[in-house]
């Protein structure tokens, strides 16, 4: 952390691993869903656009209904992140970076700990190529 002139100017490193994994996962998502449409799959009775790259507008213009639902969900999704996360920028947060509060079975406690280190490793390299693709 810098100290200086500039008191909390530059975030602190929790923040950094938080944006890291958080836009890591959107990346793998998005890339998910590019190979998907590409390939011919959709979802019954939404519109089909001719490339990926026009999917979004056509699906926002077609059914504006559905894609302002989605929408509205991941502004909540969102919101909820930030919000519970406390002040990540500063350092200030309790929260552990990546720990969205989602492992509704369970399955991170009934691992030993160091394969659930191995898969958040894995976690951060496939989100950095993702990012990069």
């Amino acid at each position: 952390e810098i100290k200086g002139a500039f008191p909390n100017m530059f975030p602190h490193p929790q923040y950094m691993q938080e944006s890291e994994i958080k836009h890591g996962r959107m990346a793998m998502l998005a890339w998910t869903g590019v190979w998907a449409t590409e390939s011919g799959l959709h979802f019954p009775g939404a519109p089909v656009a001719d490339d990926w790259s026009t999917a979004l507008p056509v699906w926002a213009r077609e059914d504006p209904g559905g894609f302002g639902i989605v929408l509205t969900l991941l502004c909540i999704a969102e919101g909820e992140g930030v919000s519970h996360a406390g002040d990540n920028f500063r350092g200030m947060s309790k929260k552990v970076p990546g720990d969205m509060g989602f492992d509704w079975m369970g399955l991170s406690k009934k691992l030993p700990e160091e394969r659930v280190n191995r898969y958040k490793i894995a976690e951060l390299k496939n989100g950095r190529a993702a990012m990069i693709a």
